[in-house]
């Protein structure tokens, strides 16, 4: 690997548009003619796989899907064994980051992180694209009315466009909870996720989900014919990654990302826990003179149209994972389990629509006044006129608003690299067993402690999370540079340095 930059074809990589014509967005760009839902067309490096189920009915299945049931096939071979009514509720049970397109529907993955934006054109026609800005330059001549003004801020306020708007007018996102309808490129209601069954088994739990993440991770591995790496940090998640994928004899390419903003432990322990897991380290530093910066900023705002803050697409701007090719999983979506910022501390009941949006603002620091009250009110009424039973609508905030809003935006513009992520927990099925477990159980990220001890208890052996404050003695030099840094946050940033990769 090196740290040089591929432009060529980055704009709407791994991106598809779906419309009642054929328009061409790239040369290179493959296009599939769908009976009489009209024409897809789709970038190359996007895994595109056309199938005919039971009763002969086409879908095509965008993306990369994998089945997390150790007792079902593929979902190509679901698909064939299904009748046409059956394969929606197979799709469950895929993880990934994938879009189902039906003989009459379209359907998301269990947290939408592959976008579906949808518009209607001045003669009443749906287009469907991934990319917001592919749909505009189709349907509004590129030159759509903002909507939402506001510029996204990191980890300030509210930092994405709350779905089902975008933001631009006129331009909606497809829900989780939702399917859409390709003859009206109207929303449809549909179920988020499996019945979830309340049960305070942690131990059967633990053992469950080790199961199904082992089966997402040997699959994935042998589809794409090498180790994939893995983002190990000093926190849960990717640790629980890494346990499960030794413990099962899987190989992987565990990997840090170097950034001045990162904490002195994710920093400092990521080598020692991969040393103790018996695996070797990579780490990959930022790149960049400020005109390689510029480069991608332009790349970033022709691809995601502002859709995400600075602050989020730094990995991009600095090219951390520039030279780096394959596919790269973590623990996205875990979060789920242990709670996201203070929502727990959210009423049990949900408020009136316009009051949880407000509530919400509050929690995250975001002007009463903002424009995004309106996208979380229509969202919070579509919660409620549309319940999943069982599910707490502060974990449903989780799914529909930071998985399906922030996060599938990032995922979005991280389709600007060569290197793909891969969610390897996000699917139905996973999400409605974790969230049977009661928040008593599962909360300050005790389950994915529990399946680390389980697996792998030398590895839980070492801190999660610890403070700056633990390194003073061994590492002075880089806990007052981190306090140096967030007392000159105004300052223009640190010096880049060319990125690389080599094991530590």
């Amino acid at each position: 690997m090196n740290g040089s930059v591929d432009n060529s074809q980055a704009v709407h990589r791994r991106q598809f548009l779906l419309g009642p014509e054929a328009v061409e967005v790239a040369p290179d760009w493959q296009l599939f003619r769908l009976g009489t839902t009209g024409f897809l067309q789709s970038c190359p490096n996007l895994p595109v796989t056309q199938v005919q189920d039971r009763e002969g009915r086409s879908w095509v299945l965008l993306g990369r899907a994998v089945e997390s049931d150790p007792e079902r096939p593929d979902p190509v071979s679901g698909i064939e064994a299904a009748r046409t009514a059956e394969v929606a509720e197979r799709s469950h049970s895929w993880a990934g980051r994938w879009l189902l397109i039906g003989p009459s529907n379209i359907y998301g993955d269990a947290s939408c992180l592959l976008g579906c934006f949808y518009a209607t054109d001045p003669a009443g026609r749906p287009w469907v694209s991934s990319s917001p800005v592919l749909l505009a330059q189709q349907v509004f001549a590129g030159a759509p009315r903002i909507a939402d003004e506001r510029s996204l801020v990191y980890e300030q306020g509210l930092s994405w466009f709350p779905p089902p708007r975008s933001r631009f007018a006129g331009i909606r996102r497809l829900l989780p909870s939702q399917t859409l309808a390709l003859e009206t490129g109207a929303p449809e209601p549909c179920s988020l996720m499996p019945p979830i069954e309340r049960s305070d088994d942690r131990d059967a739990l633990v053992v469950w989900l080790t199961c199904r993440l082992r089966t997402v991770m040997s699959r994935l591995t042998a589809a794409v014919g090498e180790p994939p790496w893995l983002g190990l940090t000093a926190g849960y998640d990717s640790r629980l990654m890494l346990s499960i994928a030794v413990d099962a004899g899987l190989e992987v390419r565990p990997y840090t990302r170097l950034t001045a903003r990162m904490t002195v432990a994710d920093r400092v322990l990521p080598p020692r826990i991969a040393k103790q897991a018996g695996v070797p380290h990579w780490t990959m530093r930022e790149i960049g003179t400020r005109s390689a910066m510029n480069a991608r900023r332009a790349l970033l705002e022709a691809h995601a149209g502002g859709q995400i803050s600075d602050g989020d697409a730094r990995p991009y701007l600095t090219g951390a994972r520039a030279g780096m090719e394959g596919v790269t999983f973590g623990g996205h979506g875990f979060a789920i389990a242990g709670g996201f910022n203070d929502w727990r501390e959210f009423p049990e009941q949900m408020p009136k629509p316009a009051e949880a949006a407000a509530l919400l603002m509050r929690s995250m620091g975001e002007p009463s006044g903002s424009p995004a009250a309106e996208g979380l009110t229509e969202w919070f009424a579509w919660a409620r006129d549309h319940p999943h039973p069982h599910l707490d609508w502060r974990d449903r905030i989780f799914l529909e608003q930071r998985q399906a809003g922030w996060l599938a935006s990032k995922e979005q513009l991280f389709d600007l690299n060569r290197l793909e992520r891969v969610p390897i927990l996000n699917a139905a099925t996973i999400y409605a067993r974790i969230l049977g477990l009661s928040a008593a159980h599962r909360t300050g990220s005790s389950l994915q402690q529990s399946m680390i001890e389980a697996l792998r208890p030398d590895l839980a052996d070492f801190p999660f999370n610890p403070s700056d404050r633990m390194f003073l003695a061994r590492y002075p030099h880089l806990v007052l540079r981190r306090r140096y840094r967030r007392l000159m946050k105004k300052a223009t940033g640190p010096l880049l340095h060319l990125a690389t990769a080599r094991p530590a």
